[in-house]
């Protein structure tokens, strides 16, 4: 009987470790740190440290003037600026790896390695939008929802609580796809900025578009001939003095303007 209590015990022990292998993985390590950062798991929170170990399903919080950088498991790494909360996942598919982020305010730059399994997924999740990741440079902004005012540390905070917000995707290199509230998919190309609002509203602009810029038209010039004949001067004033119009007036040249871009002279 004792011998049997024991084995069962020994399966319910190697059981709980399983368990836990499979729910608390290791995603990355902290590598540079600096201001208030926290790591909530289960409710509690603490600060995180050099050389720290962050795991799947934890979350960060950063406060004011806080920062820190977590290098991936995959080399990849995760810039993660002040007054941000983000939620870690990683979930092992045999040999492949996927990762999920859940921004849910603050500001996330995301430097994905290249050179990673094809097999492997990045993904990022907010509360409007679903972006997936190969091989890019790229930050995902959230505004702070005000109405969660002191409830940053809230365990029960989640993507679901908070409400819509808008969305913002800064992309530096590669290529990602965005996936709005209607299912509909918007690649993400180099050098563009996106938003996407709570109505799945998708606005994109190129950074660094060169502004239209402003023709500026001369103003005519009016010249009058130096060189007056006494008739000119005797016409002139009897156009002061009777409006008719003077043989002098008659001789002026208008120059006009000369207009660039259009065809013009």
């Amino acid at each position: 009987m004792k011998k049997l209590i024991g084995k069962l015990w020994f399966l319910l022990c190697a059981l709980v470790i399983s368990s836990q292998s499979v729910y608390a993985v290791n995603v990355g390590t902290v590598v540079d740190v600096s201001g208030d950062v926290w790591l909530m798991d289960a409710g509690k929170a603490w600060r995180l440290d050099l050389e720290d170990k962050v795991d799947s399903e934890q979350s960060i919080i950063t406060e004011e003037k806080g920062l820190v950088q977590i290098e991936l498991t995959d080399g990849s790494l995760l810039n993660i600026a002040s007054r941000t909360r983000l939620k870690l996942d990683k979930y092992v598919v045999e040999e492949s790896e996927s990762f999920t982020f859940s921004v849910l305010w603050g500001k996330v730059r995301y430097e994905v390695n290249k050179i990673v399994d094809p097999n492997n997924a990045f993904n990022v999740k907010t509360t409007t939008a679903a972006i997936g990741v190969r091989g890019t440079n790229f930050e995902v902004r959230m505004p702070y929802p005000e109405h969660m005012q002191g409830m940053q540390f809230s365990p029960s905070v989640s993507l679901n609580s908070i409400g819509l917000q808008t969305t913002t995707i800064d992309m530096d290199e590669g290529l990602t796809v965005l996936t709005d509230l209607k299912g509909r998919e918007h690649e993400m190309p180099a050098g563009t900025i996106t938003t996407v609002d709570k109505d799945a509203n998708v606005i994109q602009i190129v950074k660094g578009a060169p502004k239209p810029k402003l023709i500026e038209i001369p103003q005519p010039t009016v010249f009058i001939p130096e060189i007056v004949t006494e008739t000119q001067t005797v016409a002139a004033k009897a156009a002061i003095t009777t409006g008719v119009n003077a043989s002098a007036l008659q001789s002026a040249t208008i120059t006009p303007p000369r207009v660039s871009g259009f065809g013009g002279r």
